[in-house]
């Protein structure tokens, strides 16, 4: 179902802080370069801007780079960034399918 983007978030097992949108995972809520899109950025361009400006503890990514994740240790700090992505998506009125 089309929806805004609005990433939630959660603490893993091990401790570290993560956020997406996983309100329909199985129709690609959670596709990691989907900010990317919205920012009307490349792929590259929008990783380097999450580090640049929120200092993720770990980036983990598949490969082929089919998956691309960002974690923090500090809930506080993933916040700066969850709140960032959920302001520009209202702002664009970010719609996903």
């Amino acid at each position: 179902m089309a929806h805004l983007l609005r990433y939630e978030e959660w603490q893993g097992t091990s401790g570290m802080w993560y956020c997406n949108d996983t309100s329909d995972l199985a129709h690609g809520s959670g596709y990691w370069w989907l900010p990317a899109r919205m920012m009307k950025i490349s792929p590259a361009q929008y990783i380097q801007w999450v580090v640049d400006n929120f200092h993720p503890d770990s980036i983990s990514h598949s490969e082929d780079c089919s998956y691309v994740g960002f974690s923090w240790k500090s809930q506080s700090e993933m916040r700066k960034y969850k709140n960032k992505v959920n302001a520009l998506a209202r702002q664009e009125n970010f719609i996903i399918c």
